[in-house]
């Protein structure tokens, strides 16, 4: 019987403990959070209700509130970690020093202190180690990736991405005076964020480098002091030719949008991630896929890759940690603006 800890218990970890109890309805769990006197329990449209008890809305074995009592409590065969970014790294590391097997949201952290140190003892342990980049399942992506391996769009000479969606179409219900995406200090900010689209576009293109950025701060809410809005010109290096990307990211547009647009010599695609379509030259195709289907492909994947089977696309820790020096390149060589 497999056994596993979560570290932190918000709406993501509780996305993951479903569909690992889907998968493996009788494996053991722990878990560590903070002690509240009510919990939040997210369900997989991001509606909450709130508990006294977690173990009523939750099949758990064992609820702890202290990291250290959490990992001495049994021999895990995987951490899951979805704590703040700022505390990922420090419970990663003494986690590999116990063997266990890592799986860490997404961004790996707000900084890159003891990233190195953490991949070199998941190495020397000869680890498994998945980052949550669950946008790698999606169909769509999927598809761009082959036509990109397949060489159909000849030439690309352009890259377009928008990741647009107010921050209260997504939060209802949350205090947002004190929600961790909008505090620096805790890993927010809308870069880290929507890191999705730095990770996915590395995974079919190659690695990025960001060549200048603009971004500030609009929205006027109490306690927020993050960028809200990002415009980054990046570099991309496919076989030697060097090809603008054009990246726009925020926390304030009322009407959601996700696309992608590829400028080909050869062919052309525009992807809408929220409607789940596609156009290439006329045709266009769509994906019926829901959203909690990439996270259970994911979840699949990855007891997969705890079973010894090759996954093409999970995540490992070296793309989280070229993800996060992306952004840390940005925040270390841009100034954020006053607007």
């Amino acid at each position: 019987m497999k056994k596993f800890l979560f570290c932190g218990f918000g709406n993501i970890m509780q996305r993951h403990f479903r569909n690992l109890k889907k998968l493996l309805p009788d494996c053991k769990t722990t878990i560590y959070t903070n002690k509240h006197a009510m919990y939040r329990v997210f369900d997989d449209n991001l509606n909450i209700s709130y508990h006294k008890d977690l173990f009523d809305a939750y099949d758990i074995d064992y609820l702890c509130y202290n990291i250290n009592d959490a990992l001495d409590y049994d021999n895990y065969d995987t951490v899951f970690i979805g704590t703040l970014p700022p505390e990922r790294i420090s419970q990663a590391i003494k986690s590999a020093k116990r063997n266990y097997n890592l799986f860490i949201e997404k961004p790996l952290s707000n900084n890159l202190d003891k990233i190195y140190n953490l991949q070199e003892i998941v190495e020397n342990n000869n680890l498994k180690c998945a980052i949550g980049f669950q946008m790698r399942f999606h169909p769509l992506l999927n598809k761009l990736k082959e036509m990109v391996d397949n060489n159909e769009f000849g030439k690309i000479y352009r890259i377009e991405i928008n990741h647009c969606n107010s921050v209260y179409n997504w939060t209802s219900g949350r205090d947002l005076d004190n929600f961790y995406v909008l505090k620096e200090k805790n890993g927010g900010g809308v870069l880290l964020s929507q890191i999705h689209e730095i990770d996915y576009l590395t995974w079919i293109f190659g690695k990025l480098y960001p060549i200048s950025a603009i971004y500030g701060q609009w929205l006027n809410i109490p306690n927020s002091d993050v960028e809200d809005n990002i415009t980054i010109l990046s570099n991309l290096e496919l076989t030697n030719v060097c090809i603008p990307v054009i990246i726009n990211l925020d926390f304030l547009s009322k009407v959601p949008k996700r696309t992608i647009k590829v400028y080909g010599t050869e062919n052309f695609i525009e992807i809408d991630l929220i409607e789940g379509s596609y156009k290439v030259c006329g045709f266009v195709g769509i994906s019926t896929m829901s959203w909690n289907d990439l996270f259970y492909s994911e979840m699949e994947a990855f007891i997969g890759l705890l079973n010894g089977k090759k996954q093409e696309n999970l995540a490992t820790l070296e793309d989280g940690i070229h993800s996060l020096e992306y952004c840390m390149d940005i925040k270390n060589n841009f100034t954020k603006i006053n607007l």
